[in-house]
């Protein structure tokens, strides 16, 4: 089975030998700007407690971070949105890898900015199997250090491709989570493993993740 870094790797290449190169300019020189900042830094890291939540999932009931660590580890992930294709791609490979999670006693929480009825969608179209979470206004993004404010060239490419990001949030900001992919121990609500980058193009990858709840079942 591909894993996650090939599948994301041939979608990039594919967009780039398709895509007009002055939109990949764009979002070149936001990735680096990004990048040259430092925004990654900000967020939190292996070894520290996870900050709880509680947020509505694509049904609209309450799901809260602590509640569901009471049962077993959580693989937490926060994705831009059902729109985006890397997110899509991340999202899937995470529902080939759930089975084996659950088996184990681990639960996957995926978190976007975007609305119950767009997560709806997002779990319709890709089958997911777990649980997807409204963060408003990226309020627990922020909390968890991870989310950026898209520049004005940025924007205007975005619209241009019909990504009208404040419409699809419902707040009038251009913010986005950075892709973060998080695995939480039960114990202590600490985080284990831990994966930030504002290059939407690498993730968590789910063995990785599985690996390492593994390693805190044999712990136990």
């Amino acid at each position: 089975m591909r894993s996650l870094a090939q599948q994301l790797d041939e979608y990039l290449e594919g967009m780039m030998e398709r895509a007009d190169p002055e939109i990949m300019a764009v979002h070149h020189r936001a990735t680096e700007r990004w990048l040259a900042d430092k925004v990654a830094d900000a967020a939190v890291k292996i070894g520290d407690v996870a900050p709880d939540f509680t947020l509505p999932d694509q049904n609209g009931n309450p799901v809260s971070l602590s509640a569901t660590l009471r049962h077993g580890p959580v693989v937490l992930t926060f994705f831009r949105g059902g729109w985006c294709p890397f997110c899509t791609i991340n999202l899937r490979a995470l529902a080939k890898t759930y089975p084996k999670l659950r088996r184990i006693d681990a639960e996957v929480l995926a978190v976007s900015p975007q609305p119950p009825w767009q997560s709806a969608l997002t779990v319709e179209r890709s089958a997911l199997p777990f649980p997807v979470l409204s963060d408003h206004d990226n309020q627990v993004a922020r909390r968890y250090g991870l989310v950026v404010t898209m520049p004005p060239d940025l924007q205007a490419v975005y619209r241009r491709l019909g990504h009208d990001v404040p419409a699809i949030n419902g707040v009038p900001r251009w913010d986005l989570p950075m892709p973060a992919g998080y695995v939480i121990a039960p114990e202590d609500g600490r985080i284990l493993l831990a994966h930030v980058d504002p290059r939407v193009y690498l993730r968590l990858e789910p063995t990785d993740a599985l690996a390492a709840v593994e390693r805190l079942a044999q712990a136990a």
